[in-house]
């Protein structure tokens, strides 16, 4: 008997074996049909749960295809997270996250936005040049968009009459949000990185001077740049009739600890090959406390003064915080506070971040994020942060000590 039912029991399990490998042979089937649809990967989508506010991406994740130039081509380091940051917000407002899905910029590469980046050259300036620096600015396409020079070699002339307006460029990409296999592009984001000033040596290694560009023909220049890029990318068929968004962004200069502002944007709805209005982006980054951020918003401004004495009053050695916030019509949407500390055991730190936080509530509860950095140095120690959807500050104090 017991014999028969160890017979009876092994027939099951190599039934069962038989039917998951059968099983697994059809899932094998199916996922090598999906990675030559895909190319040679799996794609998917980041899940759901974890979204929040934020796009899911496609996965694998794609880098942009001018992966380096966000972090070669800006003034300051501040200028280059701002920039990214700010886009992505920006086209929420365009490409809603419960609608669309992300992917870096995949339709310009690093080569041909370094081209776009140089002036119009002149017959007579290609002319000039050897075969390899013709192959490196591609001049025989012609596709610069910063103002030509018209022959001018003299670096002060060219500060003066036609400065490089344009920096950089950022694109992003959105498919819709069943499309996890990222087939067809539905929406793109062009952003337009435009210097607020232009530096020049007079002499190759020589001294560096620099030059304030004008608001006003920034966003000219910038506006005007949008144009010809949008009639450039229409050529292409995959992004002939979806809808483009586009930003300018003024940076800050090389020595500001601050970031820019974006100053204008569009949206270009499908098929459309021309630009009919823009938006003006009425947005400002001011240092706290400062005498520009007291001409926005003075009670934001005196807040922080007194947030900061406070912390020298119940920290002897404290010496003094650092803020950036983004005005938005004049009004605080985003604070960056950078609180140092010099030598604070792990009872101190945990002290002064439970009294920042607290100072925190009482001066900053009216902006919509926040976030509090307390660092040693360069050692993070404890991190503050509030978004519009919290109801009291989340509070991470970091275990290294180092």
């Amino acid at each position: 008997m017991k014999r028969t039912i160890i017979l009876f029991i092994s027939a099951i399990f190599v039934l069962s074996a038989c039917g998951n490998d059968d099983e697994n042979k059809k899932q094998e089937s199916n996922d090598n049909e999906q990675q030559q649809e895909s190319g040679s990967v799996k794609k998917i989508a980041t899940d759901k749960n974890v979204q929040g506010n934020n796009y899911r991406t496609i996965l694998p994740f794609k880098e942009s295809q001018a992966r380096g130039l966000l972090q070669d081509n800006m003034a300051n380091s501040y200028n280059g997270e701002d920039f990214e940051d700010g886009l992505l917000e920006l086209s929420k407002e365009v490409f809603p996250t419960d609608e669309y899905l992300y992917q870096d910029g995949q339709y310009l590469d690093k080569d041909t936005i370094n081209a776009y980046l140089q002036p119009k050259y002149t017959k007579s300036e290609i002319d000039k040049m050897d075969e390899d620096e013709i192959k490196e600015k591609k001049a025989n396409e012609n596709l610069g968009l910063n103002p030509s020079h018209r022959g001018e070699t003299d670096p002060e002339k060219i500060a003066d009459k036609s400065p490089a307006y344009l920096s950089n460029i950022l694109e992003q990409d959105f498919y819709s949000d069943g499309d996890t296999k990222g087939k067809h592009i539905k929406g793109m984001t062009i952003g337009l990185a435009m210097n607020g000033t232009y530096y020049y040596q007079k002499e190759k290694n020589g001294e560096s001077y620099s030059k304030d560009l004008k608001n006003k023909e920034i966003k000219k220049q910038g506006q005007q740049m949008a144009s010809e890029i949008l009639s450039r990318i229409r050529e292409n068929k995959e992004l002939k009739d979806i809808p483009i968004h586009f930003a300018i962004y003024k940076q800050s200069g090389e020595n500001s600890i601050a970031p820019g502002e974006f100053m204008s944007g569009t949206t270009v709805e499908e098929g459309k090959t021309r630009i009919n209005e823009w938006n003006d982006i009425n947005q400002k980054t001011a240092l706290l406390p400062s005498e520009e951020a007291a001409e926005i918003d003075d009670n934001l401004n005196s807040d922080f003064k007194q947030f900061n004495d406070n912390l020298q009053n119940y920290f002897n050695n404290f010496t003094q915080a650092v803020g950036t916030a983004k005005f938005e019509n004049k009004k605080a949407k985003q604070l960056s506070v950078d609180v140092p500390i010099d030598y604070y055991g792990k009872a101190e730190t945990i002290g002064i971040t439970q009294y920042v936080t607290e100072q925190a509530e009482k001066y900053f509860d009216g902006i919509d994020e926040y976030e509090i950095h307390i660092k040693d140095g360069n050692n993070p120690k404890a991190l503050i942060s509030k978004t519009k959807e919290d109801k009291e500050p989340q509070v991470h104090i970091y275990k290294n000590n180092n």
